[in-house]
């Protein structure tokens, strides 16, 4: 049967409604006929519509309802299409797992920014300041009063010119191509033209000075503008420096771009006291040859003082190369200084070619060296030669600086 106030079927015989616990009949078997309810009021009125006079009494006790709680029917939640995410797991391992990503994060971007930082600063000639830099001394050196730097090159600068043609070449060897110009000859043969009493020849001059020594002599021949006119085998190789009294005053020149007139005798009077002093003035040895490397006279190098046998017998010696005390001598007509250098070096033996000027110096020490460092001239261009020797006394260096001289007059300054 059907109960009348909530409509759920319920059994035949059933006494209460299974569901909202309604009284369906007032005793076994029976029921209202027409379905209303059997529990009315007191006085006998009626109830929901049935009269109490209908209803048959029911002796005995009435047994209460069984009610049983409503349940509402569960309604199923909406499910989206597809699966649901699993829930995120929550707790304190989760959070700490959290920091440390972002830890992590934070480093790696802190560490490729600074790699990136470091590397643009290098790439622009900037070094990073947690880098060790090599700490140099500061330069003294000033520029000269030209203002040309006082960083010469032995290489690159002017003691390898061609004389203007502004290319680098080897003594005796023309720069110019061989393409032939409007004149029908080629350039290279106008520049041999150009430079024929420039360039001492080398086969007939290395046969003079090798016919001394082909080990214990060297010889350099320079033009003033720097052109290099003649290297003996053993040109470029250190020699005792005996008689080289210009490196300090170079030096002196090139620093304060004034000449150390105050010490003028270590020229004209090769005085060693003077030398001595000049080199004080410079910031001593050691500058002294800080200055010598700087422009590049790699094979001269001073470990004494003028005059001190003591320390030249004990192994400290003064050291240079013809070739190097030739560009100094090159500096010295240059500026002029060259006209200081008086010694008398007729006086030992060495022949002056008629007409021909020549400022020098000498010089002798260990190893029976003997030294002439000399500027030739006839008035109009200079020419420096420096002939220096070892084990061979003062009568042959004398005869070898004759034959230079005569070979440099007659070929470059003579005509």
């Amino acid at each position: 049967m059907f109960c009348p106030s909530c409509g759920v079927h319920n059994d035949q015989n059933a006494r209460f409604c299974t569901n909202c616990g309604l009284t369906l009949q007032t005793q076994a078997g029976g029921r209202p006929a027409d379905g209303t309810m059997v529990d009315g009021n007191a006085d006998g009125t009626m109830v929901d519509g049935a009269p109490a006079s209908v209803l048959t009494p029911q002796p005995g006790p009435v047994v209460p309802p069984v009610v049983s709680p409503t349940v509402s029917p569960a309604v199923p939640p909406t499910v989206p299409n597809g699966p649901l995410p699993p829930p995120a797991k929550q707790g304190k391992s989760g959070g700490v797992g959290m920091i440390i990503v972002a830890a992590i994060v934070v480093i790696a971007i802190l560490i490729g920014g600074t790699v990136w930082y470091l590397n643009t600063s290098n790439s622009n000639g900037v070094q990073p300041a947690t880098q060790s830099q090599e700490t140099t001394k500061p330069k003294k050196k000033a520029k000269k009063a030209d203002g040309k730097s006082s960083d010469k090159s032995g290489e690159s600068d002017k003691s390898d010119k061609t004389g203007g043609s502004g290319k680098s070449s080897k003594a005796g060897e023309p720069d110019a191509s061989d393409k032939p110009g409007k004149s029908g000859k080629t350039d290279a043969s106008k520049e041999r033209d150009r430079r024929s009493n420039r360039i001492l020849d080398k086969s007939s001059t290395d046969s003079i000075v090798d016919g001394y020594s082909t080990i214990d002599v060297g010889v350099s021949v320079m033009n003033e503008d720097g052109l290099r006119s003649y290297s003996s085998r053993n040109a470029s190789l250190s020699f005792v420096a005996a008689g080289l009294y210009l490196p300090a005053w170079l030096d002196y020149r090139d620093t304060y771009g004034d000449r150390p007139d105050a010490y003028a005798d270590s020229l004209t009077g090769m005085n060693n006291g003077s030398a001595n002093g000049l080199i004080d003035a410079v910031g001593g040895e050691s500058d002294l040859n800080e200055w010598l490397s700087d422009n590049k006279y790699y094979r001269t190098r001073f470990e004494r003082d003028y005059g001190d046998v003591k320390a030249s017998q004990n192994g400290y010696e003064n050291y240079a190369s013809p070739d190097d005390a030739a560009r100094m001598l090159n500096e010295m007509a240059e500026n002029g200084d060259d006209g200081l250098m008086n010694y008398d070096i007729a006086s030992e033996g060495v022949v002056i070619p008629s007409g021909a000027t020549v400022h020098a110096h000498r010089g002798q020490g260990i190893k029976d060296s003997y030294n002439y460092f000399m500027v030739i001239s006839n008035g109009k261009k200079k020419v420096s030669v420096a002939v220096m020797t070892q084990n061979q006394g003062r009568a042959v260096a004398a005869q070898l600086a004759s034959r230079m001289l005569d070979k440099v007059w007659n070929t470059m300054l003579r005509n």
